[in-house]
């Protein structure tokens, strides 16, 4: 069968029209495509950055109140330093008096005898009464406040005994008797006693009876210069509540909030400032994610690898109490060393993904218009075009009829 002039146009443009819609929507297909990543990579790095950010001030919170306190303690160490020279000499007594030491971590006792400790030719006796005063360290905290204490040597390890102090045991005496080992539990030096050893001022976080202080702790020297005790002075690391209370005010989008974590030792994974403060102390270094994964253990192990204020995320899928699906929630993660404190800023990702699914909303709506545009052009263009050749084929055809005529003829 043999096309007409008008058929052949007419399919011709047909094509083309068709062509050229196929092209818009492979362009449009694309393009959304194209911006919609672009978005979803945009608001990831901006979700990023907004929880590094509060994780990086909650930093600077702390180190902030570490400078404070830490100055606070240097100022009492020259106060208790000056009460202590003003009591005379101190030596160690020809007598010798017995002792029942406790170790402070493992609580471990055992029966000793060591010289007494003379101040001016004054022995501060084994007081564990609050409410009997004893001298020099509660002269100190009368003068400045805090925690102060001193040690007596008790051994060529650097064992150091607490022969005087204000610190208070559970029973609220004092803890008189309770020493610093050498080594600790975990068979690694102790840092303070390692500085004392040396002749050195071990300042910052220690762990002191049953909590942990920021201190200050300075070799007490014999006559002929030999460590013979430790001169003592802190604050309770906790001491600042409007820290841990701002802390736990920070709201991190609609749901999300600040946590910090234990980094080693036995505060490893141990909940220090939770949500709300409810589950202050607990253990969750073997908590496990929606997918049974040790999501905690990843957690602190990046959190450890950290120097400064650097920063590390983590991605898991978590089951809000109350809800019946996990959704997935990212947290940026920073190290706070000074304290070993692995602090958090975590937040559902479908926060900052609303965007995006408003974005991907008005595209598709742009999308699905732009594509029933293309249609009405399309058909638009088509009845145009075919008037067009069918007013322009009409006078062809007529003539090539009218010449088919006259040939017959």
């Amino acid at each position: 069968m043999k096309l007409t002039i008008k058929q052949k146009t007419v399919g011709f443009f047909v094509v083309l029209l068709l062509a050229i819609l196929f092209v818009m929507v492979i362009v449009i297909v694309i393009q959304k495509a194209v911006v919609g990543q672009k978005v979803r990579v945009e608001l990831d790095r901006l979700g990023r950055e907004n929880i590094g950010q509060i994780a990086i001030d909650v930093y600077n919170l702390c180190k902030i109140s570490n400078d404070l306190l830490q100055q606070k303690v240097n100022g009492d160490l020259n106060v208790a330093r000056y009460v202590l020279d003003r009591y005379g000499t101190v030596k160690l007594m020809q007598e010798t008096v017995a002792w029942t030491v406790i170790n402070q971590y493992t609580k471990e006792q055992r029966d000793v005898r060591l010289p007494k400790m003379s101040f001016g030719g004054k022995w501060l006796g084994q007081n564990r009464d609050l409410a009997v005063p004893t001298p020099i360290v509660d002269d100190v905290k009368k003068l400045v406040g805090g925690t102060c204490t001193i040690f007596q040597r008790m051994n060529t390890d650097g064992d150091m005994l607490r022969i005087a102090t204000n610190v208070e045991e559970i029973d609220s005496t004092r803890a008189v008797s309770t020493y610093i080992p050498a080594m600790n539990p975990d068979r690694e030096p102790n840092p303070v006693i390692s500085a004392i050893m040396k002749g050195e001022t071990y300042r910052g976080r220690a762990y002191v009876v049953n909590d942990w202080y920021l201190t200050a702790y300075e070799p007490i020297l014999d006559e002929s210069g030999n460590i013979i005790g430790v001169l003592y002075v802190g604050v309770r690391q906790e001491s600042v509540e409007s820290l841990r209370q701002g802390i736990m005010d920070i709201t991190v989008g609609t749901d999300g909030y600040v946590f910090v974590l234990g980094g080693k030792g036995d505060q490893k994974g141990r909940y220090l400032i939770s949500e709300g403060g409810l589950r202050d102390g607990e253990d969750i270094w073997e908590a496990r994610d929606a997918n049974g994964r040790f999501f905690v253990m990843s957690i602190i192990n990046k959190a450890l690898m950290l120097t400064d204020n650097a920063l590390d995320y983590e991605r898991y899928p978590w089951e809000y109490p109350g809800e019946t699906e996990a959704r997935m929630k990212i947290s940026a993660i920073t190290y706070f060393a000074p304290w070993d404190w692995v602090i958090g800023a975590g937040v559902y990702e479908d926060y900052y993904y609303q965007a995006q699914y408003r974005t991907d909303a008005a595209l598709q709506r742009m999308q699905r218009w732009l594509l029933i545009s293309a249609i009405i052009v399309f058909i638009a263009s088509a009845v145009i075009m075919y008037g067009m050749i069918n007013k322009i084929s009409k006078p062809i055809e007529q003539s090539d009829n009218s010449s088919g005529f006259s040939e017959t003829k």
